[in-house]
């Protein structure tokens, strides 16, 4: 994320996406009635000669501002973009009509500067955690075995899985020749899906897996791209090249060094607190909106965790009611801490509503 420019006095800031977690990010800062300006193309009829409409119409770009009143985020491996409609309230009046309804497509490296009524403490943070996480390197995970191997990306937020293949290496019982030639075109395969994904956005790779694997394939890289000096480091030994091995690695000490400051880590060390503290039965905790409600204005949420579905009136939510908890939260001195709705992390915090919260002191309730 680039922030280009914060205008308090007027609410309004001008930053531009540079990754898809970028639009991420902008997503959940975006709220229905916040004011979006944006380069964008419509399409326009021609004018003939006496000054009338003609039937043929061309696509123009121009400057649009719209008020917002729905919004998605559209992640996929076609494309990646912020759909956001509202009604006009600025632009070349010649080629638009004020209140009427435009749809602008927020890209990578699309400018956009947002307008809000007021901005909220956590919404900056998001910000400028998105300015700085630009700045860390991102990690490639890899585990593999004979049977499959699963690749992912490690930045800032979150661990994205890339590509889950399977391996089709033949039994032991096998010619040797026939394995080998398999065993190739296992590698080959992952190597062209390094190659187009993963080296335009990294070259430090963390590789692990069950047995000799892993070495064979680390050597098997370095030799197959020489020119981009991947940074491998191989890890211990894994439970399978699957889902399930890439959690594994997630949580060995060699991810730890390169990526200690990760949000994703601080993600899992305050959710691990929560089950902790709520395993032990203490009192230094709390959960769902309405008991949350209940102290937001006291001063003893300390740190208050929630999906950010919630934000956008996701599970039956309210959403200004949820705006309304998280300033009142703010105001005290407490973190306001969003996680993906579509994180490992998301299924636990569903169970509790959407929401927790960690206290700087116990409660207790009569």
């Amino acid at each position: 994320m680039r922030i280009l420019k914060v205008d308090m006095k007027s609410n309004m800031v001008v930053a531009r996406a540079e990754n898809p977690t970028d639009l991420y990010v902008l997503s959940n800062i975006i709220n229905i009635g916040d004011q979006i300006i944006s380069k964008t193309s419509r399409r326009v009829r021609r004018t003939g000669s006496e000054g009338r409409s003609g039937d043929e119409s061309q696509r123009i770009t121009m400057v649009i501002g719209i008020v917002v009143e729905d919004f998605a985020f559209q992640d996929s491996s076609v494309s990646n973009r912020l759909r956001v409609k509202g009604k006009i309230f600025q632009g070349p009046e010649q080629h638009v009509s004020m209140g009427s309804y435009h749809t602008l497509n927020i890209e990578l490296t699309t400018a956009i500067t947002l307008i809000k009524p007021e901005w909220s403490k956590y919404y900056l943070q998001l910000l400028n955690e998105a300015e700085e996480a630009s700045k860390k390197p991102k990690i490639c995970l890899i585990a593999i075995d004979k049977d499959e191997v699963c690749i992912g990306i490690l930045d800032n937020y979150q661990l994205a899985l890339i590509a889950h293949e399977k391996s089709r290496i033949p039994r032991k019982q096998t010619k040797q020749k026939v394995r080998s030639k398999q065993t190739q075109s296992f590698f080959d395969q992952i190597a062209m899906i390094i190659k187009r994904q993963i080296f335009p956005e990294t070259k430090n790779i963390i590789l692990g897996g069950p047995g000799f694997i892993k070495e064979r394939f680390a050597t098997f890289l370095k030799e197959k791209f020489p020119k981009y000096s991947p940074q491998i480091i191989i890890t211990g030994s894994l439970s399978g090249g699957n889902r399930v091995g890439l959690s594994e690695l997630l949580q060995m000490e060699a991810v730890d060094k390169f990526a200690a400051d990760f949000r994703v880590f601080e993600e899992n060390r305050l959710i691990d607190e929560f089950f902790k503290r709520l395993n032990q039965g203490a009192s230094n905790l709390t959960y769902g909106i309405t008991e949350i409600k209940k102290i937001s204005n006291s001063g003893a949420i300390e740190t208050l965790i929630l999906l950010d579905s919630l934000l956008r009136g996701g599970g039956g939510s309210n959403a200004d009611e949820i705006q309304k908890t998280l300033r009142e939260v703010e105001k005290k001195g407490g973190r306001i801490l969003l996680i993906s709705s579509q994180s490992e992390n998301a299924n636990q915090i569903k169970t509790f509503g959407g929401i927790i919260g960690l206290l700087r002191y116990a409660l207790h309730w009569d």
